[in-house]
């Protein structure tokens, strides 16, 4: 009997939608399901679910309430968030259909991982060193924060340029942020061209809507910022010399006090202090009503806490160091300090209190 040759058989079966495919493409099928499976695993666990999801959305949002404006993440986050993704992550909510919750979904995955490492690269290079020296200037700028925060009252802090009013207030928006469902504080700056109205309400409303439009007239920003502020948030100014010399748009930030109930921080340099404290008698209703803190310049144990920090010593070291700090103007305080030693380690010279005055010399901040 003839035996017949063998007959290789093909396996086809249906996916379901569409049609029968070969045992191949249901192979190829499988392994590309895999490795999608175990992409998302992978990047679920680099996230650290949904627990991991909302410290990310933390970080972000103490970022945000403390120094960095929202367009700065959206134009440095690597995965390309658009303005909308960024506030609907912030916000804890779905970008798209499908995923098990807010954060599990493939858009939002890829952005979560993307603002964990922005937010990792911006804490590494703030933390080269400790994180800041506990000047005496620091340490009383914080606690004005906390009083003011506590009691909803209306503050303002002036002094000298560059003594650390600003770092301090920024430190303490960073540890107490405003989030998008809770109370907290903000803290922003008037930039050098607000002036009016119209500029004080404009920059007050990007701090509490920083992805909204900005539009309608002075009682329409007003009403829409008495409707955004909610009990326990704190509104921090900085630089309010800008617009108290361009008008009286200061003045709304006694009405939002008053009618909101919540703290409010006003700080600038000597500008502030000469239009409100000063002779003009527009800002006297203001002045009237604010708890005023008048700050000196950076003394001599601001400059002993920051050698501690800096880990400089010796007397020399604090002579020099003092020189600078106590310089009138905008040549003077911590922050010029910082500049020249700065200035010095991209110079590679010698870290020694010769080489510091000999910058600042060739800087013109102090005499030849």
């Amino acid at each position: 009997m003839t035996k017949k040759p063998a007959v290789r058989q093909e396996v086809s079966w249906s996916d379901g939608n569409n049609g029968p495919v070969t045992e191949e493409e249901a192979s190829r099928k499988q392994a590309v399901a895999k490795a999608d499976f175990e992409r998302k695993e992978k990047q679920r666990a680099e996230i650290g679910g949904e627990k991991g999801a909302q410290e990310i959305v933390d970080r972000i949002n103490a970022f945000t309430a403390g120094r960095v404006r929202v367009s700065r993440i959206v134009a440095e986050c690597e995965s390309g968030p658009s303005m909308t993704q960024l506030k609907r992550i912030l916000h804890e909510e779905r970008l798209e259909d499908g995923g098990w919750s807010w954060w599990d979904n493939d858009t939002a995955r890829i952005h979560l991982i993307a603002l964990k490492k922005w937010a990792d690269e911006e804490d590494a290079t703030e933390q080269g060193q400790d994180d800041h020296a506990e000047t005496a200037i620091y340490k009383r700028v914080y606690g004005a924060c906390r009083m003011a925060h506590k009691s909803r009252a209306l503050f303002a802090i002036t002094g000298m340029y560059g003594i650390g009013k600003s770092f301090a207030a920024k430190r303490y928006a960073f540890d107490y942020p405003r989030r998008p469902n809770e109370a907290g504080a903000v803290y922003f700056e008037f930039s050098p061209g607000t002036k009016g109205d119209i500029g004080v309400l404009d920059s007050i409303l990007e701090a509490l809507e920083p992805y909204g439009d900005i539009k309608g007239n002075v009682s329409t920003k007003l009403s829409r910022i008495l409707s955004q502020v909610r009990p326990g948030d704190f509104l921090i100014a900085d630089e309010c010399g800008i617009p108290a010399d361009r008008g009286t748009g200061l003045r709304f930030m006694s009405y939002i006090n008053e009618q909101a109930g919540i703290p409010v921080l006003m700080i600038g340099n000597p500008a502030f202090h000469g239009a409100v404290w000063g002779k003009r008698t527009d800002y006297d209703a203001l002045a009237s009503r604010t708890r005023h803190i008048s700050l000196e310049s950076n003394d001599a144990e601001d400059i002993e806490a920051f050698m501690d920090w800096r880990g400089l010593k010796g007397k020399k070291w604090r002579d020099a160091l003092l020189t600078i700090a106590r310089l009138p103007g905008r040549d003077g305080g911590l922050r010029a300090v910082v500049e020249l030693l700065g200035e010095m380690g991209s110079r590679e010279v010698d870290l020694i209190p010769e080489n510091f005055i000999a910058i600042a010399k060739a800087y013109g901040r102090v005499a030849g």
